[in-house]
């Protein structure tokens, strides 16, 4: 047995396993003698054989100068080499006499570490100046960018003769220190991930009135929730300093002056190393602290060495072994997301290194878990997290964490097939969610199989993508179904006409009007789709050609297309009833005649009914007394106003709000109370007995998350509430100064409309991916669903019942406005859709017929959307001053060999 080697036994250390398999290795190669393998590895027999006698541990070089000569995986032995250095050569503990480590390791510096912060000169020198100049200024940067070493270590000594400086955090703190000549908070993020709304606001409230200088400091994935929030938008206007990743020259200065100032030296290729390794990469410092804390603390007497920082694991071996912890340390549920995370943050190479990727943050689901994965990710250096977009904060974790490896190594088809799963729904979202777009065959058998595999976890995206695709597939099968049961039929009905000719006669027959109708179909589409290109240029002839299509084949949707034409021709208007509540219009839901209203734009312009208005500032929220001798307005800039318009021909400003309001409401059933919802989602109800002088009554408390609607019942007994989670809330407001919440449903998903029908049982929402859903509310505070479906391929808009509860309107971003029979609430039924330009609309009723639909738009104008066939074709010929001559007949019509000649509207 040569020099240094002995048998391995049961209960052998790391080291000695090691030893072993090198061993291994050589016996695998052919058993080359020591001088053998010296001669291809460079190395001395009597080093490699010490390299595998098991006595200590080779140097990371001769180890893979023994590998390559035995022709083994050099990477996998790099990782083996040190997971076995972390086992036998654990940290060295800090000697007695070492004195302060130049280094601050994984943690940030401190004021009491001033001496040994280096390499931010210039930019502590421009935040010095913004300083001198503001008394308002944020520090942004990533996450391990420096942000809090730049302000705790560089700032605070600097300006210490500037009169007294208080560095805290939102946590630590949760009243700042108004006294100090300087206040820095570090952390700011805190305020958005610990507290409430109420708590923040006031918070922030304090910070903006100081008398003494902020300074900020922010991780810029939170840059977005600042500009939530207008005053401190305001305040940060040419304050703001982004901390960017530290250039070559910097870094040197980081590496080398602490060590200087410890009376030590780096070597040369020590400082190329870390150089190579750090620079450009964001978030980075942290970890290369750290990999300098533990080469200083392997030094080879004062001189830190390449061969200590490669010990030490070096920036790369240090992410790993935080990756490892951090991970190991989630739920059981939270280590699934993150696995997913990862995965999706990785970009597989073909024939190259797997790279980092860029993710786009609307790509992961808006769930709790996943935020509290990614903080606590971020807070760990492991990812970046920008305002729209999260990625690995170093590439060096997907070649240097083996979980991360195994993962990757697991499944690539998988992995490239939920790539390519991602950018086909992501294709699809942007070109309208296009049925073309949609997966069919093998495609989408492969990503159905792979999202049944276990672990697997699909965006929200990406599930709706999935699940219209396999929908269009069953839509195709039952197609295919029904043409191949067709031909059947027809075999078999030729084998019945070779029996019986008669028989055969008679069929035949029929087979020929078969072939009509479908002729008469295709002939009437034409029609239509001439009809609508004329739309613009021709409106009379393009109505009456919608009537002659529906009259060649009268089917739904043509009977559609002529309720649109009928639409298209109807003129926008202006009166009291144009400013609706939540709810819908006023009770009788008409414009009265001659009646003048105030534009949103301009408090002194007044225009007659019938005329188009185009203001030059939109309103966001509006609100009409069911008695109309009131409205309110909430424009653009947040300005709240409440109109008195018992004099329609001049009516006067009888209120307005002097903090900004977001949403209002008035008691449609009398103006008895109006809701007004401000920015800190502070939801109050007012009495309305004066208009002129509002009385605040109570607050409807209990609202954790941003409100983003509020509404009326028809009778003014019931308020409705929906915020930005998806939680709908009802209060009984009938006794203003003590509302009761009579219900709540947490829906999980972005509420864009809400209805509540007139007896108060049924509850309507519509969402952002155009579903509607219906819920009997026998019981308050358990509703069960009873209906839903995606009635528009784009958000809702506004829903509005019908004043008996039989018929609700639903308006779509898509331009339509549909009306249903909801009789029976758990069975609607679709009883017309109308086309029609439905941008601005923000609320729908009826009008003085059951079948008239009536919406507001934010110009402050009215249209309405007759469904009523019979009424729309009269009013349509009523209008017609010249019918459709014959050479426009045979132009549109005869040329597909239609009809003969025939007035529509004869």
């Amino acid at each position: 047995m040569p020099r240094g080697e002995r048998p391995l036994d049961v209960g052998d250390s790391p080291l000695l396993r090691f030893a072993a398999d090198l061993r291994s290795l050589r016996d695998k190669a052919g058993g080359y003698s020591y001088r053998q393998l010296g001669a291809r590895a460079h190395y001395s027999a009597t080093t490699l054989s010490d390299a595998a006698g098991g006595r200590k541990l080779p140097t990371l070089a001769v180890t893979l100068a023994y590998v390559r000569a035995c022709e083994g995986d050099v990477a996998e032995w790099e990782d083996r080499w040190h997971q076995v250095a972390a086992e036998v050569s654990p940290n060295p503990e800090p000697r007695p006499d070492e004195g302060h480590p130049p280094y601050a390791g994984l943690a940030a510096y401190g004021t009491e570490d001033a001496e040994w912060f280096f390499g931010r000169d210039h930019l502590l020198d421009d935040l010095e100046q913004r300083i001198a100049h503001r008394r308002f200024v944020a520090v942004f940067g990533a996450s391990g960018a420096g942000k809090s070493s730049l302000l705790r270590a560089g700032l605070v000594p600097r300006l210490a003769g500037a009169g007294r400086v208080v560095v805290t955090t939102p946590s630590e703190q949760s009243d700042p220190d108004l006294s100090a000549g300087l206040l820095i908070v570090d952390q700011f993020e805190e305020v958005f991930t610990l507290w409430q709304d109420d708590r923040r606001a006031a918070y922030l409230d304090a910070l903006l009135a100081a008398p003494c200088k902020v300074v900020l400091g922010v991780r810029a994935d939170f840059y977005g929730h600042c500009a939530q929030h207008p005053a401190l938008v305001a305040a940060l206007t040419d304050g703001q300093l982004l901390l960017g990743p530290m250039g070559p020259e910097e870094l040197r200065q980081v590496i080398m002056q602490p060590a200087v100032k410890a009376s030590c030296t780096v070597e040369t290729a020590l400082v190329s190393r870390l150089i190579a390794d750090a620079t450009g990469q964001a978030g980075v410092l942290p970890l290369m602290s750290h990999a300098l804390l533990e080469t200083w603390r392997r030094r080879r007497g004062t001189t830190l060495t390449l061969a200590g920082y490669e010990a030490a694991g070096g920036i790369q071996h240090a992410i790993a072994q935080t990756a490892e912890r951090t991970y190991t340390s989630l739920e059981k549920q939270q280590r699934a997301l993150a696995r997913q995370v990862f995965l999706r943050l990785t970009a597989l190479g073909d024939g190259t290194e797997d790279t980092k990727r860029r993710l786009p943050r609307a790509e992961l689901d808006h769930d709790v878990d996943v935020d509290v994965v990614l903080d606590r990710l971020a807070h760990a250096r492991l990812l970046t997290l920008d305002r729209d977009s999260v990625e690995i904060a170093h590439e060096a974790l997907i070649r240097s964490w083996p979980r991360l490896r195994s993962w990757l190594a697991e499944d690539r088809d998988g992995l490239r097939t939920m790539r390519r799963l991602t950018e086909a729904a992501a294709t699809w979202e942007s070109l309208g969610r296009d049925p073309d777009a949609l997966y069919r065959g093998a495609r989408l058998d492969a990503a159905v199989d792979w999202t049944q595999r276990d672990g697997v976890r699909t965006s929200a995206q990406e599930r709706e993508f999935l699940a219209d695709s396999l929908q269009a597939r069953d839509r195709e099968r039952r197609l295919a179904h029904r043409r191949t049961r067709r031909l059947r039929q027809l075999v078999a009905l030729l084998a019945v006409l070779l029996v019986l000719a008669g028989t055969a006669v008679v069929l035949a027959i029929e087979a020929q009007k078969e072939a009509a109708e479908g002729w008469k179909s295709s002939a009437a589409w034409f029609v239509s789709n001439q009809a609508q290109a004329l739309r613009g240029s021709d409106p009379r002839l393009a109505d009456q050609l919608a009537l002659a299509a529906y009259q060649l084949n009268p089917t739904d949707a043509l009977r559609d297309g002529v309720l649109s034409a009928h639409a298209a021709s109807a003129q926008d208007m202006v009166s009291r009833s144009a400013f609706p509540s939540g709810q819908g219009l006023s009770p009788d839901g008409l414009p009265r005649p001659n009646a003048r209203v105030p534009t949103p734009a301009n408090d002194t312009t007044y225009l007659p009914l019938g005329k188009r208005t185009t203001p030059s500032a939109t309103v966001t929220s509006m609100a009409v007394s069911g008695v109309e001798q009131a409205f309110a307005t909430t424009l653009e800039g947040r300005t709240a106003r409440v109109w008195d318009v018992t004099d329609a021909i001049a009516p006067e400003v009888a209120h307005t709000f002097t903090f900004p309001v977001l949403r209002i409401a008035l008691d449609p059933a009398g103006a008895r109370t109006v809701v007004t919802v401000s920015e800190i989602s502070d939801v109050v109800v007012w009495d309305w007995s004066d208009p002129a002088r509002p009385v605040e009554r109570s607050h409807l408390i209990g609202h954790p998350r941003p409100v983003n609607g509020v509404a009326y019942s028809q009778d003014g007994q019931v308020v409705v509430t929906w915020d930005d989670a998806g939680t709908i809330r009802l209060w009984d407001v009938s006794n203003p100064v003590h509302p009761l919440r009579i219900g709540e449903l947490a829906t999980g998903r972005e509420i864009t409309a809400v209805a509540l029908s007139p007896d108060g049982d049924t509850l309507a929402a519509g969402g952002a991916n155009g579903v509607v859903r219906l819920w009997d509310r026998s019981s308050q505070w358990a509703p069960t669903e009873v209906w839903a479906q995606k009635v528009h391929p784009e958000a809702i808009r506004a829903l509005g019942f019908r004043r008996d509860g039989k018929a609700l309107a639903t308006v779509g971003k898509d331009d339509k406005v549909v009306l249903w029979d909801v009789t029976d609430p758990a069975r609607p039924a679709e009883r017309g859709r109308i086309s029609g330009r439905t941008t601005g609309v923000y609320a729908v009723s009826f009008g003085e017929t059951s079948q008239k639909v009536v919406t507001s738009n934010s110009d402050g104008t009215t249209r309405s959307w007759e469904f009523d066939f019979d009424l729309a074709v009269t009013q349509m010929c009523a209008a017609v001053e010249a019918h459709i001559s014959r050479d426009e007949w045979q132009q549109y019509v005869e040329a597909v060999g239609a009809l003969e000649y025939r007035r529509p509207c004869a």
